[in-house]
């Protein structure tokens, strides 16, 4: 009984360090059950991560990060209409739809799983 207290304890504690995220699957369709390695994202949109621009919105907006541009901060939004907008830290904004990204969740360890995507396996 202990053991299976403790099994459930950990299962409990590993879900719940797994971090969700939208991701930009620039290298090919990704499906949902695939996994991959979160530190070769493009676009990173952050769904738990607070806004921490000094945006009127950034009580509605979360964290956005993009390894291969430069280096900035950035937030992102949804729009009515299915788009996100990215806004960055120098004023300018990006509009793009949310059906490009997968969802995935993240591990500590970087491993992601991807659990939402428009794309069907064929």
């Amino acid at each position: 009984m202990k053991k299976m207290l403790l099994l459930g304890l950990l299962a409990v504690c590993g879900s719940a360090a797994a971090e969700t995220v939208l991701f930009d699957p620039a290298d090919g369709r990704r499906y949902v059950g695939d996994e991959f390695d979160a530190r070769a994202a493009k676009q990173v949109l952050y769904q738990d991560r607070p806004c921490k621009l000094p945006l009127v919105n950034a009580k509605d907006m979360r964290e956005y990060t993009s390894p291969v541009t430069y280096p900035s901060k950035a937030c992102w939004g949804r729009l009515i209409g299915g788009d996100v907008v990215v806004v960055y830290d120098n004023g300018e904004t990006m509009r793009l739809p949310e059906a490009a990204f997968v969802t995935a969740t993240v591990n500590k360890s970087g491993s992601a799983r991807v659990i939402k995507s428009v794309y069907k396996r064929p």
